[in-house]
């Protein structure tokens, strides 16, 4: 169905009735001769085409001011803060969710290539997209599914429903984020397919990642897919956080794991040499987990909530690796 198209005056004259004379959408329809349904198109159609501009004044200095702190302590190329108006986790967690909506929404070019691994606040995230068709966009999966059969349809749902929103092509990487063991892994790893979708993850323009902690209601131990052993030698060696399965401690230094035998995914090496790397995460629970990613050097953006923010900033300087 071909959609419609309002002439200037009268989307100017709508939105004049609206914006101006605060009248309902109904009240529109009854002076103007048209349907509620149809006003409703022609406000959009108008902001669309910018004969409506909304303008926001911008009054939280504080808030580009914590912004500015933390590219500046942790050497980021951009900080992009939620702000929190209740201290409930699940209600930060959709804020990050939706704020990296919005940036992901605005920062990716024409003709790029972006990595995507699965994470519960990036999975959440695709909820607030909004239509904007970005051309030549590819969607690449830089890490592979999780065992629990919901994890794996996840993983590859996230980078379909992110190709979707941008009109742009997905690339699957159709093997799980860690094998039953290494044999498997090096048999998997040997398929053609494989090796040339995490090829592609390395040279992605753009990777979008979760920063993951380790504590028992974490996504990675809640999927299964470790052995006791192998999370007994998470705390043994302190590791504070993991970056699409690879694992690091406070410092950043990256901690090597019997579980490296047995990942499908890119390193945190290959994730450095990509130019931009956006890790988004929030809650008092990552706190450490994005401390350890900061130091690391393993984001050039990070995407947070303002407590968590303003406890990194309060957090000893603790730069191992500027």
């Amino acid at each position: 169905m071909k959609s419609d198209t309002f002439h200037p005056d009268l989307m100017r004259e709508v939105a004049k009735l609206y914006y101006y004379e605060d009248l309902t959408q109904d009240k529109i329809g009854e002076v103007v001769g048209i349907s509620r349904q149809k006003v409703w198109r022609i406000l959009k159609q108008a902001r669309e085409e910018g004969l409506v501009q909304i303008k926001i004044v911008e009054s939280s200095d504080k808030l580009s001011l914590i912004e500015t702190r933390l590219q500046e302590k942790y050497g980021l190329k951009e900080a992009k803060i939620a702000v929190s108006f209740s201290e409930n986790e699940k209600i930060l967690f959709k804020r990050v969710a939706q704020v990296a909506a919005s940036y992901i929404k605005n920062r990716i070019e024409p003709y790029a290539t972006l990595g995507v691994a699965y994470g519960k606040t990036i999975f959440e995230m695709t909820h607030y997209l909004t239509p904007k068709s970005i051309p030549g966009l590819r969607v690449v999966q830089i890490m592979g599914g999780y065992g629990k059969l919901k994890g794996d349809v996840m993983a590859v749902e996230l980078a379909r429903r992110i190709a979707d929103n941008f009109d742009g092509q997905v690339v699957y990487l159709m093997a799980p984020a860690f094998a039953k063991d290494q044999t498997t892994r090096d048999a998997i790893m040997s398929n053609e397919g494989v090796l040339k979708v995490l090829d592609m993850s390395r040279k992605a323009d753009v990777a979008l990642v979760g920063i993951g902690g380790v504590s028992e209601t974490s996504t990675l131990l809640d999927t299964g897919d470790l052995n006791d052993y192998e999370i007994e030698e998470l705390r043994r060696k302190k590791v504070v956080g993991n970056i699409c399965g690879n694992f690091y401690d406070e410092s950043g230094a990256i901690v090597e794991t019997l579980t490296d035998k047995r990942k499908i995914s890119i390193s945190l090496q290959d994730l450095r040499r990509i130019p931009i790397v956006i890790g988004v995460a929030g809650g008092k629970n990552k706190l450490l987990p994005i401390q350890g990613a900061l130091n690391g050097k393993f984001i050039q953006v990070l995407i947070t909530d303002d407590l968590t923010a303003s406890r990194l900033m309060r957090s000893e300087d603790a730069s191992y690796h500027s």
